[in-house]
C-alpha cells in the first residue's frame, strides 16, 4: 500500500512538472506572438507613412524576437528530452513548435517592410505618393486580426476558432488580389509611380504571407485538438465539418 501511494505521488510529481514545462513553452510562444503583432502593426505604419523612426524601431526590437525564438526552441527540446510526450500532448508540443516557425517568419516579414520603409526615407515621397500605400494600411487590419485570433486559438486550444481563421484566410487573399489591381492603375496613370508601386506591392505581399502563416498556425491547432492533419485539406470542407 505504501509503495502504491509512493508511485502515485511520483506520477503526480512528473505530471505536474510536465504541465509546468508545457505551460512555460506555451507562454513563450504567446509572448513572442504578441510582440510580433506589435511589430507587424508598427512596420505597416512605417511603410504607409514613410516613418524612418518606426522602421528603425522594428529592426531594433527584432533582437528581442530572436531571443524569444531561441528560448522557445530550448523549451521545446527540453520537453522532448525530459518528458517524451505522446498522443495529444505530443500533438500540442508539435503545434507550438510549428507556431514558433510561423511566428519567426512573420517577424521576418515585418523587418522586410521596415527595411523598405527605411530605404524610402531618402526619397521623401509626397503626400500624393503616400496615397499609393493606402492598400498596405487597409490589408494590415485583417492580416493582424487573423494573427491575433490564431494566437487565441493556441491559448484556448479552440478548434472552432481555428477553423474560422483558416476559412477567413481566403478573404485576405481576395483583398490582396484587389490591392494588386488598384496598384496597377497608378502605373497606368503615371509611369513615374513605379518605385512607390513596387514598394507598396512588397508591403501587401508581406501582409498576404503573414495571413498565410496565421492560417498555418490555425490549421496546426486543429491537428492538435482533433488529431487530423488538415494542412492540405480544402478550406470549405473544414467549415462544413
Amino acid at each position: 500500500m505504501v509503495q502504491e501511494d509512493g508511485t502515485k505521488a511520483v506520477d503526480r510529481h512528473i505530471l505536474s512538472r510536465f504541465d509546468g514545462d508545457l505551460g512555460y513553452f506555451r507562454g513563450l510562444v504567446l509572448d513572442m506572438g504578441q510582440r510580433i503583432v506589435a511589430q507587424v502593426v508598427l512596420a505597416s505604419e512605417a511603410l504607409s507613412t514613410c516613418d524612418v523612426v518606426k522602421a528603425r524601431k522594428v529592426i531594433h526590437d527584432h533582437r528581442r524576437i530572436r531571443d524569444l525564438d531561441m528560448d522557445a526552441l530550448e523549451a521545446n527540446a527540453r520537453l522532448y528530452a525530459i518528458h517524451q510526450p505522446v498522443a495529444r500532448d505530443l500533438r500540442f508540443v508539435l503545434t507550438l513548435a510549428r507556431a514558433v516557425y510561423d511566428l519567426e517568419r512573420i517577424a521576418g516579414e515585418a523587418v522586410r517592410m521596415a527595411d523598405v520603409a527605411e530605404a524610402m526615407y531618402e526619397y521623401q515621397p509626397s503626400v500624393r505618393d503616400c496615397v499609393i500605400f493606402e492598400d498596405v494600411r487597409r490589408i494590415t487590419v485583417p492580416a493582424v486580426a487573423l494573427l491575433e485570433r490564431s494566437l487565441k486559438a493556441i491559448a484556448d486550444e479552440d478548434v472552432q476558432l481555428a477553423v474560422q481563421v483558416a476559412f477567413d484566410c481566403k478573404e485576405l487573399n481576395e483583398l490582396f488580389e484587389g490591392a494588386v489591381r488598384r496598384l496597377a492603375t497608378y502605373l497606368m496613370e503615371d509611369p513615374r509611380n513605379i518605385r512607390w508601386v513596387i514598394d507598396a506591392t512588397l508591403g501587401i505581399k508581406s501582409m498576404e504571407r503573414i495571413g498565410d502563416h496565421a492560417c498555418s498556425i490555425a490549421r496546426n491547432v486543429i491537428y492538435s485538438v482533433t488529431g487530423k492533419d488538415v494542412r492540405h485539406v480544402n478550406i470549405a470542407s473544414l467549415a462544413a465539418s
